[in-house]
């Protein structure tokens, strides 16, 4: 699944993008000195005698996202943020995107198309294209999700990379590209500008309303699933519904994923920002795909409670068969695409701030190469944000809720050998302008009491209200 190489400029990385922040190299990096400034137009004069993308690596010193999520007002945005790695992709040098039922695999085709003439040689700053998909195609036509589309990845322009100790900004080029030096410099001056300011997360503007959507009406849905699920019509739907903060100014993005950063770590952080789009941002527990050469890894994450019923959890008749329908779900899936599959057989409890989940991870080793992305358009939605039978489910969610845009939809980023990572996009909202519209979910299955799977969805908002300083 490699792409056929043609060129990239990646000299060899001086010591300094190995060292530890706080390092004398680190701080000359930081500072903008003439290494960083004499790699770039050594590569950019190669980049010029190039056929295909030139990929140029710079050091640069570990910060977290936010720093330069606040320095990107206008061009699109993408980051990934986690215990493990941190991306932020500035700009579009090249946008993928992908329509209908064929989504995924207009992706995987466009990105076939990106020829470079080696890959990187430091695994940290090779070439990622980011972004992910809506929840199900058609489901992000209108507002407020205007320029996400049926799926949409971009190459950034600029990357910045790191993996909690060692930092890189990528420069994306093409050979007509490299002959913009003196544009170059002036946007790598700002990025370094960014870089080596300290961020500081201030207050979103105060609240003006908040409104929670159709209470009585979310109640009478979940009691139609769980009339159709004893007429045996289904085993499991996801219900989700939606709710809207107005704000007395613009929700600021950087400022949101700051605070849950700070609220919560132990979840990857998304931001996509498409060309003409509102911003989506999200706070994750749940992994949809990891593709790592042979290995894939997923998690299954269903069944929740209050932080202090967690216990009661794990014995929960009702919340262990909501488990068990994702868990089987994600197994057979892997198995189909021709996977050795292990997983422990007693779920565990995966506690975060607000709720505690259910959770069994998953691992299969693959004996014939598979894209990541073909992965995840096999496995998603799985029972956990869709329901089961799938295509049953998802027409129930499409019949009765207003369109999910890519509230629970898979988002992350894939290298061009297939590998990469794809996480769910729950706990999230879209913020457009004064408004965040923030979406939460529950899943229904037989004995779902509609008060009980309100609270939940309640229970799950609050990780966003949380990072826009609002109390429910």
């Amino acid at each position: 699944m490699k792409a056929v190489p043609e060129h990239v400029v990646e000299r060899p990385p001086p010591p300094v993008l190995g060292a530890r922040p706080g390092s004398a190299g680190s701080r000359n990096a930081a500072a903008g000195g003439v290494e960083s400034i004499d790699e770039l137009d050594a590569g950019l004069a190669a980049a010029r005698l190039a056929r295909g993308w030139s990929f140029i690596a710079l050091c640069a010193p570990v910060v977290a996202a936010p720093a330069l999520i606040a320095a990107t007002r206008t061009a699109p945005l993408v980051a990934w943020s986690s215990s493990k790695l941190t991306l932020v992709g500035i700009g579009a040098a090249r946008e993928l995107r992908g329509n209908g039922q064929h989504r995924w695999r207009d992706v995987i085709e466009a990105a076939r198309t990106i020829t470079v003439s080696s890959s990187v040689d430091d695994s940290l700053a090779r070439p990622r294209l980011i972004g992910g998909a809506a929840f199900a195609p058609g489901a992000a036509a209108a507002e407020p999700w205007t320029g996400f589309g049926d799926a949409w990845f971009v190459l950034p322009r600029w990357t910045y990379v790191h993996d909690g100790t060692r930092a890189a900004l990528v420069l994306a080029v093409d050979a007509r590209d490299a002959k913009q030096a003196s544009r170059w410099h002036a946007e790598l001056a700002g990025l370094r500008t960014a870089l080596e300011t300290p961020f500081a997360a201030r207050p979103q503007p105060p609240l003006l309303a908040f409104d929670p959507g159709d209470r009585d009406a979310w109640r009478a849905e979940v009691r139609a699933i769980t009339e159709a699920i004893v007429r045996g019509e289904c085993a499991k739907v996801v219900a989700a519904r939606s709710a809207v903060v107005t704000l007395a100014g613009e929700a600021r993005a950087a400022d949101m994923v700051a605070e849950l950063e700070a609220r919560h770590a132990e979840t990857v952080r998304l931001v996509v920002r498409p060309p003409g789009g509102g911003t989506l941002v999200a706070a994750t527990p749940e992994r949809l795909v990891r593709r790592d050469g042979a290995i894939v890894s997923c998690d299954a994450l269903a069944g929740s409670a209050r932080p202090d019923n967690a216990e009661s959890l794990l014995h929960s008749h009702k919340d262990r068969h909501e488990h068990d329908l994702v868990v089987d779900a994600i197994a057979s899936a892997l198995r189909d695409q021709g996977g050795a599959v292990v997983k422990r057989s007693e779920p565990a409890l995966r506690v975060l701030r607000n709720v505690v989940h259910l959770h069994t991870p998953i691992e299969a080793t693959l004996r014939e190469p598979r894209h990541v992305l073909e992965l995840a358009a096999v496995l998603h939605p799985t029972p956990a944000v869709g329901g089961t039978p799938t295509s049953i489910a998802t027409e129930w969610i499409s019949a009765h809720e207003a369109p999910r845009g890519w509230y629970a939809s898979p988002v992350g980023w894939f290298d061009l050998d297939g590998n990469g990572e794809l996480a769910v996009a729950i706990r999230s909202g879209l913020l457009a302008g004064d408004r965040a519209h923030l979406w939460a979910g529950g899943g229904i299955v037989a004995g779902s009491d509609p008060d009980h799977e309100l609270a939940e969805t309640d229970m799950k908002l609050r990780a966003m209200l949380g990072a826009l300083g609002v109390s429910a």
